[in-house]
Protein backbone atom coordinates (compact mmCIF):
# COMPACT_ATOMS: atom_id res chain seq x y z
CA UNK A 1 0.00 0.00 0.00
CA UNK A 2 2.74 2.25 0.79
CA UNK A 3 4.90 1.90 -2.41
CA UNK A 4 1.14 2.22 -4.46
CA UNK A 5 1.36 5.75 -2.38
CA UNK A 6 4.61 6.70 -3.06
CA UNK A 7 4.09 5.83 -6.86
CA UNK A 8 0.81 7.88 -6.96
CA UNK A 9 2.75 10.74 -5.04
CA UNK A 10 5.45 10.70 -7.74
CA UNK A 11 3.29 10.51 -10.22
CA UNK A 12 1.45 13.70 -8.96
CA UNK A 13 4.82 15.63 -8.41
CA UNK A 14 5.59 14.97 -12.18
CA UNK A 15 2.36 16.19 -13.24
CA UNK A 16 2.34 19.23 -10.90
CA UNK A 17 6.22 19.70 -12.84
CA UNK A 18 5.07 19.03 -16.09
CA UNK A 19 2.30 21.93 -15.64
CA UNK A 20 4.47 24.19 -14.65
CA UNK A 21 7.36 24.24 -16.71
CA UNK A 22 4.35 24.35 -19.58
CA UNK A 23 3.06 27.29 -17.92
CA UNK A 24 6.07 29.18 -17.91
CA UNK A 25 6.79 28.34 -20.81
CA UNK A 26 3.82 30.05 -22.26
CA UNK A 27 4.30 32.99 -20.23
CA UNK A 28 7.85 32.69 -21.46
CA UNK A 29 6.78 33.16 -25.38
CA UNK A 30 4.06 35.49 -24.90
CA UNK A 31 6.79 37.82 -23.22
CA UNK A 32 9.04 37.57 -26.00
CA UNK A 33 6.45 38.28 -28.71
CA UNK A 34 5.72 41.24 -27.10
CA UNK A 35 9.12 42.13 -26.70
CA UNK A 36 9.59 40.99 -30.13
CA UNK A 37 6.80 42.76 -31.72
CA UNK A 38 7.39 46.35 -32.93
CA UNK A 39 5.52 49.11 -30.80
CA UNK A 40 6.34 52.12 -32.28
CA UNK A 41 5.58 55.70 -30.38
CA UNK A 42 4.19 57.19 -33.74
CA UNK A 43 0.67 58.59 -33.63
CA UNK A 44 0.32 58.66 -30.01
CA UNK A 45 0.44 61.65 -28.05
CA UNK A 46 3.83 62.23 -26.09
CA UNK A 47 3.83 65.87 -25.35
CA UNK A 48 1.50 68.13 -24.73
CA UNK A 49 1.76 69.95 -27.74
CA UNK A 50 0.05 66.78 -29.68
CA UNK A 51 -3.15 66.87 -28.42
CA UNK A 52 -5.69 68.89 -29.92
CA UNK A 53 -7.15 71.91 -27.89
CA UNK A 54 -10.71 71.35 -26.87
CA UNK A 55 -12.24 74.55 -26.19
CA UNK A 56 -13.96 75.52 -22.36
CA UNK A 57 -17.78 75.33 -23.84
CA UNK A 58 -16.78 71.65 -25.22
CA UNK A 59 -16.31 70.46 -21.55
CA UNK A 60 -18.87 72.48 -20.24
CA UNK A 61 -21.53 71.39 -22.85
CA UNK A 62 -20.57 67.75 -22.28
CA UNK A 63 -22.92 67.49 -19.45
CA UNK A 64 -25.82 69.39 -17.92
CA UNK A 65 -24.62 72.36 -15.79
CA UNK A 66 -25.94 70.29 -12.36
CA UNK A 67 -23.58 67.53 -13.12
CA UNK A 68 -20.58 69.56 -13.24
CA UNK A 69 -21.59 71.02 -10.65
CA UNK A 70 -22.28 67.30 -8.76
CA UNK A 71 -18.68 66.44 -9.70
CA UNK A 72 -17.07 69.76 -8.73
CA UNK A 73 -18.95 69.50 -4.75
CA UNK A 74 -16.93 65.35 -4.32
CA UNK A 75 -13.83 68.07 -5.07
CA UNK A 76 -14.61 69.63 -2.57
CA UNK A 77 -16.07 67.20 -0.20
CA UNK A 78 -12.26 65.11 -0.80
CA UNK A 79 -10.91 68.59 0.24
CA UNK A 80 -12.67 68.81 3.05
CA UNK A 81 -11.66 65.39 4.60
CA UNK A 82 -8.24 66.20 3.56
CA UNK A 83 -7.68 69.61 5.03
CA UNK A 84 -10.40 69.55 8.18
CA UNK A 85 -11.55 66.14 8.90
CA UNK A 86 -8.83 63.74 8.57
CA UNK A 87 -5.77 66.24 8.17
CA UNK A 88 -3.78 64.37 5.58
CA UNK A 89 -2.75 67.89 4.38
CA UNK A 90 -3.98 71.23 2.47
CA UNK A 91 -7.56 71.41 1.68
CA UNK A 92 -7.09 70.20 -1.63
CA UNK A 93 -9.40 67.48 -3.16
CA UNK A 94 -10.14 66.23 -7.07
CA UNK A 95 -12.18 63.89 -9.29
CA UNK A 96 -11.34 62.43 -12.71
CA UNK A 97 -14.37 61.94 -15.32
CA UNK A 98 -14.44 60.27 -18.12
CA UNK A 99 -16.50 61.09 -21.25
CA UNK A 100 -19.07 59.01 -20.34
CA UNK A 101 -19.71 60.96 -17.06
CA UNK A 102 -18.56 58.17 -14.53
CA UNK A 103 -16.01 59.22 -11.71
CA UNK A 104 -13.08 57.06 -12.25
CA UNK A 105 -10.32 58.45 -9.44
CA UNK A 106 -11.04 60.58 -6.47
CA UNK A 107 -8.10 62.37 -5.26
CA UNK A 108 -6.93 64.05 -1.97
CA UNK A 109 -3.81 65.95 -0.97
CA UNK A 110 -1.71 63.47 1.73
CA UNK A 111 1.49 65.58 1.81
CA UNK A 112 1.62 65.77 5.62
CA UNK A 113 0.33 62.13 6.18
CA UNK A 114 3.02 60.69 3.60
CA UNK A 115 5.72 63.24 3.87
CA UNK A 116 5.57 63.12 0.36
CA UNK A 117 5.89 66.99 -1.99
CA UNK A 118 3.95 65.19 -4.83
CA UNK A 119 1.05 64.07 -3.33
CA UNK A 120 -1.57 66.89 -4.08
CA UNK A 121 -4.89 66.20 -4.75
CA UNK A 122 -4.65 66.26 -8.37
CA UNK A 123 -1.64 63.80 -8.75
CA UNK A 124 -3.43 61.73 -6.13
CA UNK A 125 -6.51 61.08 -8.85
CA UNK A 126 -4.31 61.04 -11.79
CA UNK A 127 -2.53 58.14 -10.40
CA UNK A 128 -5.49 56.36 -9.51
CA UNK A 129 -6.92 57.15 -12.54
CA UNK A 130 -4.27 56.23 -14.51
CA UNK A 131 -3.82 52.73 -12.96
CA UNK A 132 -7.41 51.71 -12.98
CA UNK A 133 -7.42 52.47 -17.05
CA UNK A 134 -3.60 50.98 -16.97
CA UNK A 135 -2.59 53.72 -19.04
CA UNK A 136 -0.57 57.15 -18.67
CA UNK A 137 -3.24 59.05 -20.87
CA UNK A 138 -6.60 60.36 -19.94
CA UNK A 139 -7.80 61.26 -22.87
CA UNK A 140 -11.80 61.78 -22.70
CA UNK A 141 -11.60 62.48 -18.91
CA UNK A 142 -12.15 65.88 -17.33
CA UNK A 143 -9.72 67.22 -13.93
CA UNK A 144 -12.18 68.42 -11.71
CA UNK A 145 -9.75 70.35 -8.69
CA UNK A 146 -11.22 71.54 -5.73
CA UNK A 147 -8.69 74.68 -6.04
CA UNK A 148 -6.85 76.06 -9.25
CA UNK A 149 -3.47 73.17 -9.59
CA UNK A 150 -0.58 74.84 -8.58
CA UNK A 151 2.20 74.35 -11.79
CA UNK A 152 2.90 70.64 -10.56
CA UNK A 153 -0.50 69.37 -10.63
CA UNK A 154 -1.05 71.56 -14.13
CA UNK A 155 1.80 70.14 -15.95
CA UNK A 156 0.90 66.45 -14.79
CA UNK A 157 -2.36 67.09 -16.06
CA UNK A 158 -0.85 68.15 -19.49
CA UNK A 159 1.10 65.20 -20.04
CA UNK A 160 -1.81 63.28 -18.96
CA UNK A 161 -3.72 64.79 -21.79
CA UNK A 162 -6.99 65.40 -19.99
CA UNK A 163 -9.65 67.06 -22.09
CA UNK A 164 -10.33 69.69 -20.09
CA UNK A 165 -9.62 70.83 -16.32
CA UNK A 166 -12.37 72.93 -13.79
CA UNK A 167 -11.18 74.22 -10.52
CA UNK A 168 -13.33 75.95 -7.80
CA UNK A 169 -10.87 78.09 -5.74
CA UNK A 170 -8.57 80.20 -7.85
CA UNK A 171 -4.81 80.60 -6.67
CA UNK A 172 -5.36 83.87 -4.65
CA UNK A 173 -7.71 82.28 -2.01
CA UNK A 174 -5.49 79.04 -1.38
CA UNK A 175 -2.48 81.68 -0.25
CA UNK A 176 -4.58 83.69 1.36
CA UNK A 177 -6.41 81.12 3.54
CA UNK A 178 -3.84 78.73 3.68
CA UNK A 179 -0.45 79.88 2.62
CA UNK A 180 0.05 78.22 -0.58
CA UNK A 181 1.76 80.41 -2.40
CA UNK A 182 2.02 79.03 -5.92
CA UNK A 183 2.06 82.67 -7.49
CA UNK A 184 5.55 82.22 -6.71
CA UNK A 185 6.43 79.34 -8.42
CA UNK A 186 4.34 80.39 -11.61
CA UNK A 187 6.18 83.12 -11.39
CA UNK A 188 9.74 81.62 -11.40
CA UNK A 189 8.92 79.38 -14.29
CA UNK A 190 8.40 82.78 -16.39
CA UNK A 191 12.05 83.92 -15.49
CA UNK A 192 14.97 83.22 -16.79
CA UNK A 193 16.66 80.35 -15.64
CA UNK A 194 19.56 81.94 -14.51
CA UNK A 195 17.41 84.28 -11.86
CA UNK A 196 15.67 81.74 -10.75
CA UNK A 197 15.26 81.47 -6.53
CA UNK A 198 17.03 77.58 -6.57
CA UNK A 199 20.05 78.03 -9.20
CA UNK A 200 19.97 75.17 -12.30
CA UNK A 201 23.11 74.37 -14.68
CA UNK A 202 22.99 71.96 -17.05
CA UNK A 203 26.68 69.19 -16.93
CA UNK A 204 27.64 66.30 -19.16
CA UNK A 205 24.70 66.91 -21.52
CA UNK A 206 26.68 65.63 -24.18
CA UNK A 207 26.34 62.14 -22.48
CA UNK A 208 23.57 62.56 -21.39
CA UNK A 209 22.10 63.45 -24.72
CA UNK A 210 23.61 60.04 -26.29
CA UNK A 211 21.37 58.03 -23.81
CA UNK A 212 18.28 60.27 -25.93
CA UNK A 213 19.95 59.30 -29.26
CA UNK A 214 19.69 55.37 -28.41
CA UNK A 215 16.17 55.66 -26.85
CA UNK A 216 15.17 57.33 -30.51
CA UNK A 217 16.82 54.86 -32.96
CA UNK A 218 14.40 51.94 -30.69
CA UNK A 219 12.23 50.22 -32.83
CA UNK A 220 10.35 49.44 -29.92
CA UNK A 221 9.85 52.67 -27.55
CA UNK A 222 7.33 52.29 -25.33
CA UNK A 223 3.62 53.46 -26.31
CA UNK A 224 1.88 56.46 -24.05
Amino acid sequence: MNADRRVLATRTGRVTLGLVLGLVLIIGTVWTLQLASPRTALGVIQVPSDKPRISAQEIMARFPKEKHQEFMRRAIANSRKAGVEYKTGGAFGAVIVDKDGKVIADGMNHVVAQNDPTWHGEMHAIRQACALLKKPKLDGCILYTSSEPCPMCLAAAYWAAVDGIIYGAVVADSKKYGNFDDDFIYAEFAKPVKDRAISEQSLLREEAVEVWKEYQARKDKVDY
